[in-house]
């Protein structure tokens, strides 16, 4: 279990190590051609710093709190996605809350309290996990409160991104398959019945639009011309400028700079170490005995997972585009934080595991002393 820690703590430095190398290539790129400083160099940085700070913080927190006080977890979630109504919207959506001069994403948060929860209800319904109600409908009606205040933002991807991974995370509890299948087609139905009677916005018709009918969108158009004109290994840092004109060059389409500077081998190389990760945790959660903090470390790398998939479609053209950030490498600073509380919680499990085994090995040997 050890091996598989240590690699996945090489694997988030490369990743950190990648993110920065884009940001500074892009605010380079900015000040070349529009004579602008960006800062998104800075702002990864000090979001990186942030979130392993709060990353310590949680992993100081014994895992047997957030069992013990799960409800209350889950009614903070609903108080996060609240609150964002309370905010003047951005761009005609209520999705960020607003502090000083910093912004923050709750549904990012969200998510990790949902499968959080998700997992403890797994752990504390074992036993009737494989039943229709218990195993599947009453969490699925708990994870429909979050899904539905997230569509109200309004914020379809990442509503339909929720309610799979909340699925995802039952199955790794012990739903049966077919009833997790039956979920992933109640999210295609949804989907359809959404876009055929005016519930869409028309952004969002936009974007479906462009995707059935064949035709790259725009800023995917854009990002394919900076892999295209790379070449396999890339032109370098500092030797490149299309990646300015790509909209949403710092996040979703983060893989045009990576592309541009080091080519389709450089995407190649980040792909292999998403993969890696995920193996690594899901390696170290196969090690772990609780219900609870096993079903969670599955559900965490499989949102991980999910996440670059979902990235690299929509960098590709196969998928519409969306808002969802790839991880640790763009600058969405609510998806980095959001994810390394998640493993900071995984670590409080594992070490407070293996604190709680130093304590009996203790107990015996003094009992052993004492006879």
């Amino acid at each position: 279990m050890r091996a598989e820690l240590k690699a996945t703590l090489v694997t988030y430095l490369v990743l950190f190590v990648i993110g920065a190398l884009a940001m500074y290539s892009l605010d380079l790129a900015k000040e070349q051609v529009f004579n602008t400083s960006s800062n998104f160099f800075v702002k990864h940085v000090v979001t990186m710093a942030v979130s392993l700070f709060l990353m310590l913080i949680v992993k100081n927190i014994p895992f047997s709190f957030y069992e013990r006080y799960d409800k209350w977890l889950y009614a903070i979630g609903i108080v996060l996605l609240g609150v964002v109504f309370l905010f003047p919207p951005i761009n005609g959506a209520h999705r960020w809350i607003h502090i000083g001069g910093f912004t923050l994403q709750p549904s990012e948060f969200a998510k990790i309290i949902l499968i959080l929860y998700l997992s403890i209800y797994a752990k504390k319904h074992k036993a009737k996990m494989s039943e229709v109600w218990t195993g599947m409908l009453l969490p699925l009606l708990y994870a429909l409160v979050y899904v539905g205040l997230i569509v109200l933002e309004p914020n379809l991807s990442t509503a339909m991104f929720t309610f799979l991974i909340a699925a995802v995370t039952l199955y790794y509890g012990g739903t049966k398959l077919r009833y997790f299948l039956v979920a992933v087609v109640v999210i295609v139905i949804a989907v359809v019945i959404a876009s055929t009677t005016g519930l869409l916005h028309s952004y969002q018709l936009g974007r479906l639009r462009y995707f059935f009918s064949g035709e790259l969108a725009p800023q995917v158009e854009i990002a394919l011309k900076t892999l295209k004109n790379s070449g396999p290994t890339g032109v370098g840092i500092g030797n490149s400028w299309l990646k300015v004109y790509v909209p949403e060059a710092e996040s979703d389409f983060v893989l045009a700079v990576i592309g541009e500077d080091f080519g389709f081998f450089g995407i190649i190389l980040v792909c292999v170490m998403y993969m890696f990760l995920s193996y690594s945790l899901m390696r170290l959660g196969s090690y772990i005995e609780d219900t609870a903090l096993r079903v969670f470390t599955w559900s965490y790398a499989t949102v991980i997972l999910f996440h670059v998939t979902i990235n690299l479609g929509v960098f590709a053209g196969l998928f519409p585009v969306t808002g969802i950030p790839l991880p640790f490498i763009s600058t969405g600073g609510s998806s980095m934080m959001a994810l390394l509380i998640g493993f900071g919680i995984i670590l409080s499990g594992l070490f407070g595991k293996e604190e709680n085994e130093k304590r009996e090995n203790i107990k015996i040997s003094k009992e052993g002393e004492s006879m």
